[in-house]
């Protein structure tokens, strides 16, 4: 776990499926670029869990990294951190 607060950053891993999920892409960049410093980023997995839904996507989160998954699918969706 981060000892500082510090500004999450997203790096999207592969290109939207669709128009509706370059749509939640935009609005979890959106999110992110709006996040106040956080000391533990498990306070932002909800909101990504909003955005990206199951069953169709998994979220993972630890106190310094978000993952996120399409279901079924091994390669990383986007990676909070």
């Amino acid at each position: 776990m981060p000892t500082s607060l510090e500004v999450p950053q997203l790096v999207v891993h592969l290109p939207a499926r669709d128009e509706a999920e370059a749509a939640r892409l935009t609005q979890l960049a959106q999110l992110i670029e709006a996040a106040e410093p956080l000391p533990d980023l498990r306070d932002l997995a909800p909101a990504v869990r909003g955005l990206f839904p199951p069953p169709a996507y998994e979220v993972g989160c630890g106190g310094a990294h978000i993952w996120l998954h399409r279901h079924g699918e091994s390669q990383r969706l986007a990676f909070i951190s």
